[in-house]
């Protein structure tokens, strides 16, 4: 996993005919990236025979699409593709926390728990909404004086502003009279004069303080996901009884209950079947 600003180390090996490394006429590489625009460097020299490499420095967050092409002798082509992760990717749980919670002292698995801890925080964020703060903007259109916010829950309203020309407007203030807007409740609802039409909405959506029970969630998935990608000494499956509980381990979901509970998620009708045997 790479962080935004991380180098990422690319390579590629041209063969001939035979299988042996050797150099081509020519090497480019082409970086689509996530924007769509296309960064092309080269022509590469070899570091050695058929041998050549790039140190990308990443310049934005997502996915970037990798594309060797070698002309000339040996010529061949190679496509490719790596993520970058944005510099506040919405993990609410620390490496640190993590490795305590697993009893983990040494630093070998760290890149690996950090891609766990951001798919655990993914997963608990796509059900319950945004759990770590973040900064939303969005452009909107009030509807009879009221605008959903389409990223729950929100914390607060940074400001508001009307489309086209960006004239900021202020907070509502009843006791002097002023008119603007107003948020109803955490869920989003966002009252503004019946006679606006499309704003430009920046607000803070999230909880702070994360709760505790979301924490415990986060590292109770993580350490769930974790233990059930491991495998056992003999190379199978983890054993029953390894995992989260006899249940978990008998029937492996992606969220168990313990942790839908820590979250107040209510359970599965299907799920609440009675073991057999």
């Amino acid at each position: 996993m790479y962080d935004l600003g991380d180098p990422v180390p690319l390579s590629i090996t041209i063969r001939d005919s035979d299988g042996v490394p050797a150099d081509a006429g020519s090497v480019t590489l082409t970086i689509t990236l996530p924007d769509g625009t296309n960064t092309v460097i080269g022509p590469i020299a070899s570091t050695s025979p058929g041998v050549y490499d790039h140190d990308y420095a990443t310049v934005q967050a997502g996915r970037h699409v990798v594309r060797w092409v070698a002309t000339g002798a040996n010529a061949s082509a190679y496509t490719d593709a790596f993520d970058v992760q944005p510099a506040d990717g919405g993990a609410f749980i620390s490496l640190a926390d993590t490795k305590h919670h697993l009893k983990k002292t040494t630093d070998e698995d760290d890149e690996d728990l950090r891609w766990f801890i951001t798919a655990a925080c993914g997963a608990i964020k796509d059900r319950m909404g945004h759990v770590a703060p973040q900064t939303v903007v969005a452009d909107l259109s009030a509807r009879r004086g009221v605008i959903v916010l389409p990223e729950r829950p929100v914390i607060s309203i940074v400001s508001v502003v009307k489309l086209p020309g960006g004239e900021a407007v202020p907070e509502a203030d009843a006791l002097a009279g002023t008119p603007g807007y107003k948020l109803k409740n955490s869920e989003g609802v966002l009252l503004v004069p019946a006679w606006w039409g499309d704003v430009r909405v920046t607000w803070r959506a999230g909880r702070s303080p994360i709760p505790q029970n979301f924490r415990l969630a986060g590292l109770e998935l993580v350490a769930h996901l974790w233990r059930g990608s491991q495998h056992n000494q003999a190379g199978g499956r983890p054993a029953l009884g390894d995992s989260d509980s006899t249940f978990a381990s008998v029937r492996p979901f992606a969220m168990p209950y313990r942790v839908m509970e820590l979250l107040g998620l209510k359970k599965d009708q299907e799920r609440d079947e009675p073991l057999v045997g």
